[in-house]
């Protein structure tokens, strides 16, 4: 509230001196020593700027908040902000700030060059050293490309500290990840180092380098505010109320690091690469080796080991075209640590059978770069065995009758409920004489409903001999579209209701019983018969669809659900 009434204070009473525009820049010091840190200033009169930093090469910039000031000369107002930075130089000699570029309310002004005289001195000589020092390290300097390695920063520090900031390296040319995820997760201990005993925190991150060659990591920096005794007695000051520390600022940085990358050396063997440099293994298994036409056998492989597994590829399978593979997403269980990346990668596959028959899987080879052998090194799994047998038909119903008590069918005891016979007739008029029929039209008569009943039978096994079997798989498939349009249904049950009814109404057109077809089958089918390529591509996707969406383990809301019904109505009523 208070800062409110001066602000409204000062729009008020005291007129605002619309100044020139000025941008300046300032270092505190201009001589420094490898290892210490300078802080640069870049103030703007007259108005809002932001500097661009990005033409410094030769110091590590690290930003420091921006502040401002209003001062009152004569009545006038003016004001100013600043943006402040920290600046770490990288090498020793006569170094530039340069001319910076900074928009001020929409013009681009210039600060003026600054000349930066940096010295050779060991880096942290200076009595900081004795509270706080920092390092950094790698677990190899010369891996090959692809290895994983380890870089860990320290930092020792036996008083407390506030502000603390730390920047990483860029990790320029690798893949970095830290490996830990939460900052209180990071290792902690305490040490003696020179007779002294420090608390000690570790930073370490998993590199990967992506190429070979010289690579450099640059240094790490940690920014922080020692709490130092105060030097000296103050009887103010020293009172216990106000404590009995300072703040002393430092800037701490480690030595840059040179990596040797060497490339792998080139790849004879048999097969593809992997792309894995490290020590790992591969497994294989087949879920149901024993299926029917149309049913699905689920194989695993799993790929295991220590390395840069997360780049690991899906393994190539030679799969029979009697076994329509649905490929589903891989499922990883990798840890990160001390040791860099370990744990497994498991991709799974659904293999459908389309055709009966016995049929091997080759084994599948796993060719990767053994860092502890220098060389490659192959692994492969067992081969496998898929048996699909033809599809079952589904058995009628059996129907009994329900026995009686003692076990003997219920029978009931016949009874006569009336008798119905033609009256008699006494007169003499009714015995006369019939005329006498000839043989032949006797014959005739008693010949023609025979004769009229073979020929009719003869006539519809003739009609339907080629369209029995077509009506038949026509109603399963409608059969099954009624399956289908239950709301009780789950995902696997409701695919299969839609899958029996696209594949038996193409089926009906061919005239043959079935279970399954392939798409290009489907498709086939339906040109041979006389309808469009349109149609005939239309089912081929639908099939797929349903294929996809039952062997992939995809989950279906509602609406994919009625959309994929819809689709499959539409085909099997333009079938009929």
């Amino acid at each position: 509230m208070n800062r409110l009434l001066v602000a409204i204070f000062f729009a008020l009473f005291i007129p605002y001196s619309a100044e020139a525009q000025e941008v300046r820049a300032f270092a505190d010091r201009t001589q420094v020593s490898l290892g210490e840190s300078l802080q640069l200033t870049v103030s703007v009169s007259g108005g809002d700027g932001k500097a661009d930093t990005s033409p410094i090469r030769d110091f590590k910039v690290i930003s420091r908040g921006t502040g401002s000031t209003v001062q009152i000369v004569n009545g006038r107002m003016s004001r100013e902000t600043s943006e402040n930075y920290t600046l770490i130089p990288l090498t020793e000699g006569r170094l530039k700030i340069p001319p910076l570029d900074v928009k001020v309310d929409g013009k681009i002004l210039k600060t003026e060059e600054i000349i930066i005289e940096v010295s050779k001195t060991p880096q942290q000589s200076d009595n900081r050293r004795q509270y706080l020092f920092v390092e950094a390290q790698v677990s190899n300097s010369d891996p090959y490309e692809g290895e994983q390695i380890i870089y860990t920063f320290r930092f020792f520090v036996n008083v407390r500290l506030a502000n603390a900031r730390f920047q990483k390296p860029e990790f320029k040319g690798f893949t970095a990840k830290e490996t830990v995820e939460r900052h209180e997760d990071r290792k902690s201990y305490r040490t003696v180092v020179s007779g002294r005993e420090y608390n000690v925190t570790e930073l370490s991150f998993v590199l990967i380098p992506l190429s070979a060659g010289e690579k450099i990591i640059e240094p790490a920096v940690l920014e922080a505010d020692l709490m130092m005794s105060r030097r000296k007695a103050d009887p103010f000051f020293n009172d216990p109320f106000f404590g009995g520390t300072e703040l002393e600022p430092g800037v701490f940085k480690t030595e840059p690091i040179k990596i040797n990358v060497k490339p792998l050396p080139p790849y004879t063997g048999e097969g593809k690469f992997s792309g894995l440099v490290g020590n790992f293994d591969i497994h294989a298994f087949l879920e149901n080796a024993e299926i029917n036409e149309g049913d699905s056998a689920t194989l695993s492989i799993t790929v295991e080991g220590t390395g840069n597994i997360t780049d690991m590829e899906e393994p190539q399978i030679a799969v029979p075209d009697a076994l329509k593979p649905y490929k589903d997403a891989p499922q990883d269980d990798i840890k990160i640590g001390e040791r860099g990346y370990n744990g497994q990668k498991v991709f799974r596959t659904a293999l459908v059978g389309v055709r009966e028959g016995e049929y091997h899987l080759d084994q599948i080879c796993l060719n990767y770069f053994d860092i502890s052998k220098g060389d490659y090194q192959s692994k492969a799994t067992i081969p496998l065995t898929v048996k699909v047998q033809p599809a079952k038909e589904k058995e009628k119903p059996m129907i009994y009758s329900a026995p009686s008590e003692n076990g003997k069918p219920l029978k009931q005891k016949v009874e006569f409920t009336g008798r119905d016979i033609l009256p008699l007739k006494e007169e003499l008029d009714a015995l006369q004489t019939m005329k006498s029929i000839t043989l032949p039209i006797f014959a005739l008569l008693f010949f023609a409903p025979i004769l009229i009943c073979l020929i009719l039978k003869a006539a519809l096994l003739f009609s339907k001999k080629d369209d029995s079997l077509s009506i038949i798989m026509m109603r399963r498939a409608e059969k099954a579209l009624k399956e289908a349009s239950a709301s009780k249904l789950s995902g696997d049950e409701f695919l299969s209701a839609l899958y029996r009814a696209l594949v038996s109404a193409v089926l009906s057109k061919a005239g043959t019983k079935g279970e399954s077809l392939t798409y290009s089958e489907a498709a086939s089918i339906l040109e041979n018969f006389g309808y469009s390529e349109k149609t005939a591509r239309s089912a081929s996707d639908i099939l797929e669809k349903i294929e996809s969406a039952k062997f992939s383990g995809a989950v279906m809301n509602e609406t994919m659900k009625t959309e994929l019904l819809s689709e499959t109505r539409r085909l099997v009523r333009s079938l009929r």
